[in-house]
């Protein structure tokens, strides 16, 4: 008696230790299974579960399985359950992520548009900012050529201001030339008045000379 009593507790004891590698199981298709106290069609039935209800395994005794679903935790027999998610569960999860698509889709339609508007605008500006840095180019060119042109205006002007400060040293040249010439010419004419005067003195007086003596021949 004290035999049976204790291989029962043990049967117990393994039926009630949870599986070392804990798996999820789902109910077949179109079907809804008991979900048992204990692991024959005797317990008492604690709820229904639907077809794919995810079940968390948590040990496993003949044909049963215990199972924990939310915070309910009970037995239903292996052969309603499948490793796999039912096919309606599947089509679900495919056109939820159909709609995720394609909003994730739509979404990135959007982005493309505003892109392409961004980049619309970029290029509008661009070709703004390349008018303005030709138009930049050209004044930059024609101020160049403004700037050359002072510049040569400028330095013409210098070469004119020196050849006129030499035209005036020349002058001035000259004019101390002249003075000078005039000086000459006056000091000239003085020495030729003076050589004039005296010649006609010279003359006056051979003539006097020679006229006396013709008078005195004459007498």
């Amino acid at each position: 008696m004290k035999a049976r009593i204790i291989g029962l507790a043990l049967i117990g004891a393994l039926a009630w230790v949870p599986a070392a590698n804990a798996k999820t199981l789902y109910i077949h298709d179109s079907l809804r299974v008991d979900m048992r106290s204990g692991p024959t069609t005797g317990h008492r039935i604690l709820d229904f579960l639907p077809s794919g209800t995810a079940m968390q395994v948590l040990s496993e005794q003949g044909e049963w399985i215990q199972v924990r679903v939310g915070d309910k935790e009970g037995w239903v027999q292996v052969q309603y359950t499948t490793p796999d998610i039912i096919a309606r569960d599947k089509l679900e999860r495919a056109l939820r992520e159909i709609g995720t698509l394609k909003t994730e889709n739509k979404n990135l339609r959007d982005q493309l548009n505003a892109t392409q508007g961004e980049l619309g605008n970029v290029k509008s500006n661009f070709d703004k900012v390349s008018g303005s840095a030709t138009d930049l180019q050209k004044e930059l060119s024609r101020v160049t050529t403004i700037s050359r042109t002072a510049v040569e205006t400028e330095a013409a002007y210098r070469k004119l201001q020196e050849d006129t400060e030499m035209l005036k040293v020349d002058m001035e040249k000259l004019k101390v030339e002249n003075v000078r010439l005039k000086d000459d010419n006056f000091n000239k004419g003085i020495q030729w008045g003076m050589g004039a005067v005296l010649m006609g003195v010279i003359l006056a007086w051979l003539i006097s000379k020679v006229s006396s003596r013709k008078r005195r021949s004459d007498w």
